[in-house]
């Protein structure tokens, strides 16, 4: 599956937002590429989450491949071109059923849905996220992660059990290099020396080193200052970034297993809410950067209130929700200082 083949969404048609009501975001291919990253910006109660969440409930159960999400849309598009008993659909139902064939109509395909089951991205990060990773006894079987790859609560599991999937990672690598298995052992490499990039990079430390103590399966991450702290130790903007972080290396690791290709950036779409929590104006600046350059073949759905975040990435549609115009030319590239004056 390559990106030109992958169903990214193109359009979001919004039928009913509060006291916002049918409009449509339109997400043009921007710079060659097959798709466009989305930042949603808007004054408090304009509807930012309310299209995440509705992008959630209506594309993502055919993302993440539930028969039953497809199952519940065919039954829905039958009563409602029927006209069978409107009354009990509601215009709730109806409303999802509009959204979900504006957007993206592939996913109404029984076997594009089959295509991409287990094999594509998808995840919502809530506002209020913090990794809490629980600590770990012993290594477990791959099969517990690969069973979550495609349910509703993955997102939730994986940033609560990446010390888990870090420490079978650990115990599996001891025995490629037992076995001699100089593949695996070197596949097994490049995935901590990426995470270990990405962490120096955002904690702006190229000293920074990631240390596994067997003896009570825990990791440390060592700073150039001397601090030597646990994940379950780092300050909530950290661990709000983490959250996301593990989440994405986690199913990358698994869809590149699944298609047996360790060079395979896998195609997706992830919601975002605020991705500034908790961060400081540095730090801000450098989240969609460091996601879109380490998982290049995703589409990042952004609602945020910063303006470190909406000018801090190139070729990106940015809508705002308060005039329903698509200002993307007027802010991309601008100063803090300046977006603060002219838009927010």
């Amino acid at each position: 599956m390559t990106p030109n083949d992958f169903p990214y969404i193109k359009a979001i048609h919004v039928n009913d937002c509060f006291a916002y009501q049918n409009f449509d975001i339109a997400l043009p291919n921007l710079n060659g590429k097959p798709f466009s990253h989305l930042i949603l910006t808007g004054k408090n109660g304009s509807g930012k989450t309310t299209i995440l969440r509705g992008v959630e409930s209506n594309v993502g159960v055919e993302l993440l491949g539930a028969d039953a999400g497809f199952e519940t849309i065919k039954s829905l598009e039958q009563g409602i071109k029927h006209g069978a008993n409107r009354k009990l659909y509601g215009k709730l139902w109806e409303q999802k059923l509009l959204i979900l064939k504006s957007a993206v109509p592939v996913f109404l395909n029984q076997n594009s849905i089959n295509q991409y089951k287990g094999k594509s991205i998808f995840s919502f990060f809530i506002a209020n996220r913090q990794a809490n990773p629980k600590d770990v006894a012993t290594p477990t079987k791959v099969n517990e992660f690969i069973d979550k790859l495609t349910l509703a609560e993955s997102t939730t599991y994986f940033t609560q059990q990446f010390k888990q999937y870090l420490v079978n990672k650990k115990v599996q690598q001891a025995f490629y290099q037992l076995n001699k298995n100089i593949e695996g052992n070197e596949v097994t490499e490049k995935f901590f020396e990426k995470f270990i990039n990405i962490l120096r990079r955002f904690f702006e430390d190229n000293s920074l080193q990631l240390i596994f103590e067997d003896k009570d399966f825990e990791f440390f991450v060592i700073l150039k200052d001397g601090r030597k702290i646990t994940f379950n130790q780092m300050s909530e903007g950290f661990s709000a970034f983490i959250s996301i972080l593990v989440d994405l290396l986690i199913r990358v690791d698994l869809i590149r297993s699944a298609v047996n290709d360790n060079t395979y950036d896998p195609c997706g779409t992830v919601l975002l809410d605020e991705p500034e929590t908790h961060l400081h104006i540095k730090a801000q600046y450098e989240v969609l950067p460091i996601l879109t350059e380490f998982f290049p073949s995703v589409q990042f759905i952004v609602a945020t209130h910063s303006p470190a975040v909406i000018s801090s990435i190139k070729n990106t549609t940015i809508f705002d929700l308060t005039s329903r115009n698509t200002v993307t030319d007027e802010v991309v590239g601008s100063s803090y200082s300046e977006l603060m004056v002219t838009h927010f």
